[in-house]
């Protein structure tokens, strides 16, 4: 077959010279990106729902370009592969996540008088500010973006008031953390849970600090405004950081993001709200919908999890192609007994049966909201779920597909304040999903992720089909790289663990890494990763091994290549020996 041309492997490599003075540091460049891309013939589905199947789509300068039936392909454009492919807005996380670390605060105990004890160790410090300890960059989001994640409210975890949220747009090109920034400061969280050893404790010690804290801040604004009517007669107040953000929220301006899970919890979040004039908005909310009249009545919007608890004692019943795909049990075993009760027939035990009703209430749970009227964003309980599954199974308990779409889209941009990024129009940022069917069908695949015109490609197909590994990689190897113009060898020594591995590789323009190897049966997958900074390169490397053999293909940035391998040294091709 004939492949895309590789002028030369060394422009591959030339990237691992770069530590290094010299001529060929100064050649090495990236392969430009595409002046533009297209899309040809795809069904546009909006995030109201309606459909629009035959479209063209242009993508250029971060920007749908154009989008209609009747348009022509620029020239210059990259038309991009997939037949009959789907054009979604992204999906928008209201529960996220992405890296940030706050700084450990020495704490010693012995010092620390239970029933007065500082800020930091009863867990109150709303001051704080998730985007101040920011680590994430646009390369370490590329995985959710490949599940179609294109933004996402990340909150702070803790106990009582951690802190402020930051919302990020998980665009490619972000070097920086500040590059994902577009807005620096979300409302606080608050939560119910108490500190540890020190006052409030409980959850009635917390619900009394929390109206304390309220009765703290009127205090702290009555004094503020004497002194501002009489500067020269009274002592100007000390500025309290924390009392400030308390002040903000009692203003009902900045919404309160409060985590509840528990109906209870719910309802005693709305009267807090009542009591103290602030505006929250339920996170995690998994029992929301045994209180979704008050919250309707409220106008209390709900950033309900996808983070479902796994069953234990109940088995639910599995799908066909599951039980198809399942070992047949060992004579004499009770694998069949591990089958769905309910399938065979057999009533559950009380536990399993309090367990099924418990579970499926939680994945009903959308659903209901929906139903009733409450505003409400599906999330992944901050990176503890994957959104489209979850969103799958919602729709299996009730969930309309529209009521689902608009929950992953539409809803959270309009909490959030990122209307514009889900539109679907001319001149509108180019930040949107193409997938290959209907977004939450369970065999669908996300083929390319836009953010802000920047492309993402989906998952690919893994090269073995996930059994138990049949060969070892361990070991040193010749290895063969045909670009179409050249033959280049090159030495790769690897060491394997379980159905991983990784290890170097030497070649003529100096040493690469091999990364993210993985081993099912006999096929294997790698990375080779030439150089260093944000000047490194990535080669993926696809193939499968026969006894002291191996061979596959490749893409690089600039073209594709096939290989062969001969193993010199090493345990040898069979993982038994």
């Amino acid at each position: 077959m004939r492949r895309t041309q590789l002028p030369s492997w060394a422009g591959l490599a030339a990237a691992a010279t770069l530590a290094w003075p010299g001529p060929l540091a100064a050649q090495f460049s990236e392969p430009p990106e595409p002046a533009a891309y297209a899309l040809q013939g795809v069904t546009v589905v909006r995030p109201d729902g309606t459909r629009q199947a035959g479209v063209n789509l242009v993508i250029r300068a971060g920007k749908i370009e154009a989008i209609g039936a009747v348009l022509a392909i620029p020239a210059d454009a990259k038309l991009l592969e997939g037949d009959s492919l789907y054009v979604y807005p992204g999906i928008i996380d209201a529960q996220g996540e992405a890296d940030y670390e706050f700084p450990e605060q020495e704490i010693d105990r012995s010092e620390v008088a239970s029933w007065n004890p500082p800020r930091h160790v009863q867990g109150f410090m709303p001051h704080r500010r998730v985007v101040d300890y920011l680590e994430a960059t646009g390369g370490d989001l590329a995985d959710q973006r490949k599940e179609g994640v294109v933004a996402a409210a990340v909150h702070p975890s803790g106990r009582m008031m951690p802190g402020r949220g930051v919302l990020l747009v998980f665009r490619t090109d972000a070097e920086t953390p500040e590059a994902l920034v577009v807005q620096s400061t979300l409302g606080p969280l608050m939560t119910f849970q108490g500190a540890s050893g020190v006052y409030p404790s409980s959850l009635f010690a917390v619900i009394a600090f929390y109206r304390q804290m309220f009765l703290d801040a009127a205090h702290h604004a009555a004094q503020q405004q004497a002194f501002d009517r009489n500067p020269g007669t009274l002592e100007r107040p000390a500025w309290d950081p924390d009392m400030e953000v308390v002040r903000e929220v009692m203003a009902a301006g900045t919404p309160v993001f409060f985590a509840a899970d528990l109906a209870r919890d719910i309802q005693r979040v709305l009267k807090l709200a009542r009591e103290h004039g602030f505006r929250p908005i339920i996170v995690g909310g998994q029992e929301a919908w045994k209180v979704a009249d008050e919250l309707s009545a409220q106008n209390v919007p709900v950033l309900a999890s996808l983070d479902f608890p796994k069953p234990k004692r109940w088995k639910p019943e599995k799908k066909k192609e599951e039980k198809e795909a399942e070992p047949e049990p060992e004579p004499g075993s009770n694998g069949a007994e591990s089958q769905d009760e309910e399938a065979e027939g057999k009533e559950l035990d009380a536990g399993a049966l309090r367990e099924k009703q418990e579970l499926e209430d939680k994945y009903a749970n959308a659903g209901r909201l929906a139903a009733a009227g409450v505003r409400f964003a599906l999330t992944s309980g901050g990176g503890k779920a994957e959104i489209r599954e979850g969103t799958r199974k919602a729709i299996e308990y009730g969930l309309k597909e529209d009521d689902a779409l608009r929950a992953v889209s539409t809803t959270p941009a309009t909490l959030l304040g990122l209307e514009p990024l889900v539109r679907l129009q001319a001149g509108s940022s180019a930040t949107l999903l193409v997938t290959d069917g209907p977004l939450f069908d369970e065999d669908t695949k996300i083929r390319y992720t836009f953010v802000a015109g920047g492309l993402e490609e989906g998952k690919k197909e893994s090269a073995g089909s996930g059994e138990e590994p049949s060969v070892d990689m361990t070991g040193s190897w010749e290895v063969t790289v045909d670009t179409g113009d050249e033959t280049i060898t090159a030495v790769m020594k690897v060491t394997q663990e379980g159905a991983k591995f990784e290890g170097t590789m030497e070649t003529p323009f100096g040493e690469g890494k091999v990364q993210d190897g993985t081993v099912s049966g006999n096929a294997i997958e790698f990375a080779i990763v030439i150089g260093a900074g944000e000047e490194s390169m990535r080669v993926e490397v696809r193939g499968t091994v026969e006894g002291e053999n191996a061979s596959g293909d490749g893409d690089a940035p600039d073209g594709s290549f096939t290989w062969t391998a001969r193993r010199t040294s090493g345990p040898g091709g069979g993982i038994d020996r």
